[in-house]
């Protein structure tokens, strides 16, 4: 723990004034009355979506166990990164806290909003709001995350074809 503690102390990222205002009033998620329609073809197991509610495109992949969500706030300017799992990860619904993600050895954390029980299929989790470019290049250029590192539950999450279902999420958003 203590190995952890050091770990997020020397490398945590600030959030911007812009990350953190847009976490106080709205989350990125889409909610489960949202019209999602399938863009363009699978890409290296994810799935780009383009959300005809909220005028956004997302992209999403279920690995075993846990699943995650990439996209950007509605103005565009802060990305998000949601992480799920069906296993038993100790949160508590609705509570404000950190979540950490590990990618090739950088720790990344963010304003997060745990949601547990409310996700279709039995998923808990929370996401990361950042506007941190070296965060988004290590999602799109690393093959794998660990979530919650050194905790209960620790969970890892594959990340292969991440650059090219940004790029389709990118072109989906373009559009």
């Amino acid at each position: 723990m203590r190995n952890l503690m050091t770990l997020i102390t020397a490398t945590s990222v600030a959030l911007s004034s812009a990350v953190a205002a847009y976490a106080q009033t709205q989350n990125p998620l889409p909610k489960a009355s949202d019209v999602l329609v399938r863009y363009g073809d699978d890409v290296e197991g994810w799935t780009v979506y383009a959300n005809q509610t909220r005028g956004d495109c997302l992209i999403v992949r279920q690995d075993g166990p846990s699943s995650v969500q990439m996209g950007v706030t509605a103005n565009q300017e802060v990305g998000y990164l949601g992480v799920f799992t069906k296993a038993d990860i100790g949160l508590q619904n609705g509570a404000q806290s950190e979540i950490f993600v590990s990618i090739a050895g950088h720790l990344y954390s963010g304003v997060a909003i745990t949601t547990s029980g409310e996700l279709k299929g039995g998923y808990s989790g929370g996401y990361i709001l950042t506007d941190d470019p070296n965060f988004k290049r290590d999602v799109a250029k690393q093959y794998e995350m660990i979530v919650f590192p050194e905790t209960k539950g620790t969970f890892v999450v594959d990340l292969k074809g991440t650059y090219k279902a940004m790029a389709m999420g990118r072109k989906c958003l373009a559009q």
